[in-house]
């Protein structure tokens, strides 16, 4: 397929898609079930074509040109490049893929929020009322700990409860700050306001690590560093939510979407 024969199909079915992609950004948005309702295995990581016909279409992202993209065969195209069926499998796959990086993102947000809580429980409380925030922070910890790289079901002793809260918390933030790469680098091609909202939510990642990365020890987290995490943390929740339904309500043909790799049928062998 020549560009000049892409950027035809490009305009032709703009009318087409502009009907139909909201609807469909907004059911795989809402978890509902496949709007395709056949070969959904393929809708995961293949197209229906041929290894040729996607690396005509490949497109460079950051990191990743056309030319590795072929050696490896996992290609990113633009969506308008793909006709209106293979567009409706490309959509349902990215949106689905930026749906779950957010939720990730969002259920670490809530783990570090509650984190957080107790922290300043802990920090204000005394007899009873400090007890039970060390307990809850020592059940915490062993669920946080239990799915860490070599974690094992070891107890938290109650003179290390500070240490371990606070390794805890850098602990979550770095890991949000890694779970929301994959949701900010899978906007690409995507209009400039899309891409700034996307970049307000790293900054807000970023700073909510910073401002626990310095503390050595509990006592350093203090109520302002405590303020500004908690602040960091609430905007990054609600930029994610604001980027992930703008893009499945109007999700433009320009977005680089992948990587896909070649099934080798054609779209009428999956009927």
């Amino acid at each position: 397929m020549t560009k000049g024969a892409v950027q035809g199909g490009v305009e032709l079915t703009r009318s087409a898609v502009s009907s139909g992609v909201s609807t469909v950004g907004q059911m795989v948005a809402s978890g509902v079930g496949s709007v395709l309702g056949k070969s959904e295995e393929l809708v995961d990581h293949y197209l229906p074509m041929t290894d040729e016909e996607l690396a005509k279409l490949a497109t460079a992202v950051e990191g990743f040109d056309p030319e590795q993209q072929r050696q490896q065969q996992s290609y990113f195209v633009r969506l308008g490049s793909l006709s209106t069926k293979l567009r409706h499998r490309a959509l349902q796959h990215s949106l689905g893929k930026l749906q779950s990086a957010r939720q990730s993102s969002q259920d670490l947000l809530a783990q570090l929020q509650r984190t957080l809580d107790l922290v300043e429980s802990l920090k204000q409380g005394v007899d009873q009322r400090l007890q039970g925030g060390q307990e809850k922070l020592q059940q915490m910890w062993q669920e946080w700990n239990k799915k860490q790289p070599g974690g094992g079901k070891e107890q938290l002793p109650a003179e290390a409860v500070e240490s371990g809260a606070l390794t805890m918390l850098q602990g979550l933030s770095q890991q949000l700050q890694s779970s929301c790469q994959p949701l900010v680098c899978s906007l690409q091609g995507l209009p400039a306001g899309v891409q700034d909202t996307a970049g307000q939510v790293r900054h807000n990642v970023e700073e909510l690590r910073a401002a626990l990365a310095s503390a050595t020890s509990l006592q350093d987290v203090t109520g302002p560093v405590l303020a500004r995490a908690r602040s960091h943390a609430t905007k990054a929740r609600q930029l994610m939510d604001e980027l992930v339904e703008h893009v499945a309500s109007n999700t433009p043909l320009t977005w680089l979407v992948g990587p896909f790799a070649p099934s080798g049928k054609r779209p009428a062998e999956l009927e």
